[in-house]
């Protein structure tokens, strides 16, 4: 297993899966086996997520206030990013054992977060602050939406390897890592767990088949970037015509 360095926050380590399920590993089918059992965990997540944006709001006024990070909101923000990643560790197949539905990490990874000491009080103004988060995060929405789309073709790559082999390979173990990694430090960039930007260092180890798993991860975000862009054109070309189209001078003419 590969230590992490300072730079990378949070400190999340998990190890291998050394015995995977070759049922989970039928390509496309194992995947779907998953996100079946795994439906009542997206419906705790959505609870959770209304739980956790009620908590944010209070906390903004806290910190604003006090200058202190509101424990219970800390508390709930830590539990419910060890519960996602209890699902994600399933479904990317770190590990088989079915997540439970509590906040804990089953003993199946390390997360450490430590609380805010003296968070900014102006990034907790209400909006104002969650807005300048996300502006700075922008390339590093952009970063993580590589690895994440790397850690999907690498996912399927590990598909027959599992499959043929019995074993899920160290590098994409590894890249997957990293990817729930800076997504989690991601979360707590908005959540204001941390003020310090987030690292882009990744663990280089397998260094080939990681820079080709981010290539690949490039590509992919490049080309649903364009896409999303061509069909936003398209509904505005089609939009402006519709409403051109609906002006009675048009009707008129004919």
């Amino acid at each position: 297993m590969v230590e992490a360095t300072a730079r990378m926050y949070p400190h999340f380590l998990v190890e291998n899966n050394k015995k995977p399920n070759r049922f989970y590993a039928f390509p496309l089918i194992g995947l779907m086996t998953r996100v079946v059992f795994l439906v009542p965990h997206f419906l705790e997540c959505i609870i959770l997520a209304i739980v956790n944006l009620l908590l944010l709001f209070i906390n903004w006024f806290v910190v604003l206030f006090t200058g202190k990070y509101w424990n219970p909101a800390y508390t709930m923000f830590v539990k419910t990013m060890q519960f996602s990643t209890k699902i994600s560790l399933f479904l990317y197949g770190i590990t088989d054992k079915y997540p439970t539905f509590g906040l804990n990490t089953n003993n199946l990874f390390t997360l450490s977060i430590p609380k805010p000491e003296h968070p900014k009080r102006w990034l907790a103004i209400p909006f104002i602050g969650i807005f300048v988060r996300f502006f700075l995060l922008l390339p590093y929405f952009i970063f993580a939406e590589v690895l994440g789309r790397g850690s999907g073709v690498g996912m399927a790559i590990s598909w027959f390897t599992v499959l043929f082999k019995g074993k899920l390979p160290e590098s994409i173990y590894e890249f997957e890592k990293d990817a729930l990694r800076v997504g989690l430090a991601t979360q707590c960039y908005m959540l204001g767990l941390s003020d310090k930007y987030p690292s882009f260092e990744i663990s280089m180890n397998h260094q080939n088949a990681k820079i080709g798993l981010l290539i690949v991860g490039a590509m992919l975000t490049a080309w649903g970037m364009s896409s999303n862009a061509a069909e936003h054109d398209t509904t505005y070309q089609e939009s402006s015509s519709y409403q051109y189209n609906q002006q009675p001078g048009y009707m008129n003419s004919y």
